[in-house]
C-alpha cells in the first residue's frame, strides 16, 4: 500500500452533504502552496472537507508521475525550491491555490512556534539563545532572519526557506500568475478568528468555482462552521501526523498590540514593499 493511501473518514455530517467520496478522475489538478504559518492546516482541512482528498507533501520529481490523484492532492511551502519550479513549469495545466498571511501577524505566529519546537534554518545552539531573548527581540530576529537554504543543507537537507522577506517576495510574485488563485487567511479565517462570515463563505464559493466542483451552499456552510481552529479533526487518530495542526492563537491583527517602532521600522525596509503589493496596506504610512 502506498505510503499517502490511508482509509479518510469524514464526519457524518458532511457525508450527507457531499454524498461519498470522489472518484480519482473527480479530484481537481492542483498544487496548495501556503506560507509556513499563514493557516497551513486550515486549507487542508477545507480542502480535505471539499474534496476528500489528502494532502500530499512533495516527496519526488516530477510529482505527479508519482502521485496519482487518488492519493492526494500536492502541497507545499514558500519559498518554492528551483526543482519544484522546473516541474511545474513541466505542468501548465497544473492550478495553484496559494495562502498568504499578514506577514506582521505571521512574524508572530513563528516566534511562538520557535519556542515550541526547532525552525528550520536555526541550529540547536541558536535556537538555545533565542530563547534566552525578551520577546521584543525574538520578534525582531525573525522580521530580520535570513539564511541561505542551500548552505545548511549538509546539517539539515530537509531546510525549509523560511526567511519572511523572501518568502513575502515569492508569494507576491506567484499572485501575479496565470493559473494561480490567492487567498488570504483574513478572508477565510471567518469570526471566530477575528474574521468574518461573509468573506469565509466567498473564499469558499472562490475555491469551489476554481477547483470546478459542485457543491452547494449548505455544504459551504457546515464546511465554514468546521474549519477553524482544533476543536473538530476530520482526518481521523493517527492521520495525517505529518500535517499536525500547530495552531496557537490564531485570531488576525494581533501585531498591532505587539509590534513597537523598532520593529516597525525593521519590518517595513525588509517587508514593507511587498506588504503593499499584497493589499495588507496602502503605504508604508502605518
Amino acid at each position: 500500500m502506498s505510503l499517502f493511501r490511508t482509509t479518510l473518514t469524514l464526519c457524518s455530517t458532511l457525508l450527507v452533504f457531499l454524498g461519498g467520496k470522489l472518484s480519482a478522475n473527480d479530484i481537481p489538478y492542483f498544487t496548495l502552496i501556503t506560507v509556513p504559518k499563514s493557516g497551513s492546516h486550515l486549507m487542508i482541512k477545507t480542502l480535505y472537507f471539499l474534496i476528500q482528498s489528502p494532502a500530499v507533501w512533495h516527496t519526488k520529481f516530477p510529482s505527479y508521475q508519482y502521485i496519482p490523484a487518488e492519493d492526494g492532492f500536492l502541497y507545499t511551502h514558500f519559498c518554492v525550491p528551483p526543482e519544484l519550479e522546473a516541474d511545474y513549469n513541466e505542468l501548465p495545466e497544473l492550478k495553484k491555490i496559494i495562502l498568504i498571511r499578514d506577514f506582521r501577524d505571521a512574524a508572530l505566529s513563528i516566534v511562538s512556534q520557535i519556542k515550541k519546537t526547532d525552525w528550520p534554518g536555526l541550529t540547536p545552539e541558536e535556537r538555545a539563545q533565542f530563547l534566552k531573548m525578551p520577546f521584543e527581540d525574538q520578534l525582531l530576529f525573525v522580521i530580520n532572519f535570513e539564511y541561505d537554504v542551500r548552505e545548511v543543507a549538509k546539517d539539515a537537507p530537509n531546510s525549509l526557506q523560511v526567511s519572511l522577506a523572501k518568502l513575502a517576495k515569492q508569494a507576491a510574485e506567484y499572485s501575479k500568475q496565470p493559473g494561480v488563485m490567492t487567498f488570504r487567511y483574513e478572508d477565510l479565517v471567518g469570526p471566530s478568528g477575528g474574521g468574518s462570515s461573509a468573506a469565509q463563505i466567498e473564499q469558499l464559493r472562490r475555491l469551489q468555482q476554481f477547483l470546478n466542483i459542485d457543491i452547494d451552499e449548505a455544504t459551504l456552510e457546515e464546511v465554514a462552521r468546521q474549519i477553524y481552529g482544533d476543536d473538530i479533526n476530520p482526518f481521523g487518530a493517527g492521520q495525517f501526523q505529518n500535517y499536525a495542526s500547530t495552531f496557537n492563537i490564531g485570531v488576525i491583527g494581533r501585531w498591532k498590540e505587539c509590534f513597537n517602532e523598532q520593529h516597525k521600522l525593521a519590518f517595513k525596509a525588509k517587508l514593507g514593499d511587498t506588504l503593499v503589493q499584497l493589499g495588507y496596506e496602502k503605504d508604508l504610512d502605518w
